[in-house]
């Protein structure tokens, strides 16, 4: 396969995973040469509310730093959560950042870092960003299984209800922290929905034209830890989790090459049903793949056998995998358990390639193309799916 030349290649400064690495994280800040101060800690509201912050905090106090809590993030960040994040943070002259949660929690910590070293106000972020000097450092320490954000560098907020993502090389952290202890009790619905976010992440990634050697090999590995671990993580196996944890940390690794259509997808679902952002992209990826099934046949070959670990392997088997994998750890797998009429499919469809357009998909969005894939999607129908899309590839 031909891919991506490595232009440039975005990894965390550190990254330490063992159990009760929270705990540690003052002495790490010390062994990066960060001075005493106060540090910006940034964490989800339930995060903080069950005490998964406590170990964090205490280390931070022991090292002799003096921690700035804001833990009132609940859900996908709106701007007016984040601005509130930002003020309580200006008032810290912070040495650092820390976020600690799901990935709205590290986007946040990242605004909020980039706010304090720019200025800039945050509703006029969009895209990328110029650099910012005295940035950071920034320490992310994810609590869930699946964003990637402790890895990247993109940081997703919403405006009025529309997602929009910022992007700094900035935002991939000088510390990512991988503590297993912090997953271990995490509801099965939240295993579920974040760990299919990392696997969208990883095959997403792979079908980007942006994709590389590097990100082939970390979103490779990722998918395949994935698909062999989730089923036991959701029923509630630790060692399971912990690598799902670290699987996580692979796909957001992979995110170097980007995403494609199924998180466009994602996010116009996202907003029309108020779903969790992997819950859309669990429900969007087969069809994702479907739609690009035109992709360079010996591209999609080599896809499928490396995510499946098989030779032969094909995408349709890739996409079903992906759904059969959805259905078993209880996600819904169309669009009608949610709600969506037929009349909304040419708005949705619409939206998607208006408002999330893909230049690295490897098939142009077209809405057209997109109003029957989505058809297909809100009955379920995968088999029917595949056949238009390959008739139409």
């Amino acid at each position: 396969m031909t891919r991506a030349a490595i232009a440039e290649f975005l990894f965390p400064g550190r990254l330490v995973r063992y159990a009760s690495a929270s705990g540690d994280v003052g002495r790490l800040l010390e062994a990066l040469g960060v001075g005493q101060g106060s540090v910006v800690v940034v964490a989800d509201r339930v995060v903080h509310k069950n005490g998964l912050t406590s170990a964090l905090l205490r280390g931070l106090v022991e090292a002799g730093y003096t921690p700035h809590m804001f833990a009132e993030i609940a859900g996908e960040p709106e701007i007016e959560v984040v601005e509130t994040a930002a003020s309580i943070a200006a008032e810290a002259d912070a040495v650092a950042f820390v976020g600690i949660g799901g990935g709205s929690a590290l986007d946040t910590a990242k605004l909020v870092a980039y706010h304090a070293a720019s200025g800039a106000p945050l509703r006029h972020l969009n895209g990328a960003v110029p650099f910012a000097d005295a940035f950071g450092p920034l320490v992310m320490v994810p609590t869930t299984v699946g964003t990637g954000a402790e890895a990247t560098r993109v940081a997703m907020f919403s405006v009025g209800g529309a997602k929009r993502a910022v992007l700094s090389p900035q935002f991939v952290p000088a510390l990512a922290v991988l503590d297993e202890d912090l997953v271990r009790e995490l509801p099965a619905p939240v295993v579920a929905a974040t760990a299919l976010d990392a696997l969208s992440h990883a095959i997403e990634s792979m079908m980007s034209t942006a994709s590389n050697e590097l990100t082939w090999m970390f979103s490779g590995e990722a998918a395949r830890r994935i698909f062999a671990t989730l089923p036991a993580a959701y029923a509630g196996d630790a060692s399971a989790r912990s690598e799902l944890l670290y699987a996580s940390f692979l796909a957001g690794v992979s995110l170097n090459a980007g995403v494609v259509l199924g998180h466009s997808m994602s996010y116009v679902l996202a907003a029309r049903h108020h779903l969790a952002h992997g819950v859309g992209c669990a429900i969007a990826l087969p069809y994702c793949i479907a739609y690009n099934q035109g992709m360079r046949a010996e591209d999609g070959a080599e896809l499928a056998a490396t995510v499946l670990g098989r030779t032969g392997a094909s995408l349709r088997d890739v996409a079903e995998a992906a759904q059969s994998l959805t259905r078993n750890v209880g996600v819904e797998t169309d669009l009608r358990a949610f709600g969506t009429s037929a009349q909304e499919i040419p708005a949705l469809a619409e939206s998607v390639a208006r408002d999330y357009p893909r230049p690295t998909n490897p098939v142009p969005l077209e809405a057209s193309r997109l109003g029957r894939l989505l058809s297909y999607l809100r009955s379920g129908d995968l088999p029917g799916a595949w056949a238009a899309m390959g008739e139409s590839a």
